[in-house]
């Protein structure tokens, strides 16, 4: 999907299930690790974006945002939500 604010970018929004979909998006960017995150003893997956400066886990619901300079960012869903329209 695209969205827009000043500008149009790409972002796909992470559900804590969408392994794949995230990868094919931001591919190198994207790593996942397996913890128990909802303590039912399950291994669920940890999606961890790599910026230029750093490596910040997503929550399900963020939404992962490649800019138009190709670097990758995690937005809250609230505040994407708010911020962007969807330009499809």
């Amino acid at each position: 999907m695209k969205f827009r604010r000043k500008e149009t970018v790409e972002a796909v929004q992470w559900t804590g299930k969408n392994q794949a979909e995230v990868k094919a998006f931001a591919g190198q960017f994207a790593m996942f690790d397996f913890a128990d995150v909802t303590g039912d003893g399950a291994l669920d997956p940890v999606l961890k974006v790599k910026s230029r400066e750093k490596i910040s886990a997503a929550n399900a619901g963020d939404y992962i945002v490649r800019g138009k300079d190709g670097v990758f960012i995690i937005a809250e869903k609230s505040a994407f939500e708010r911020d962007w329209e969807s330009a499809e």
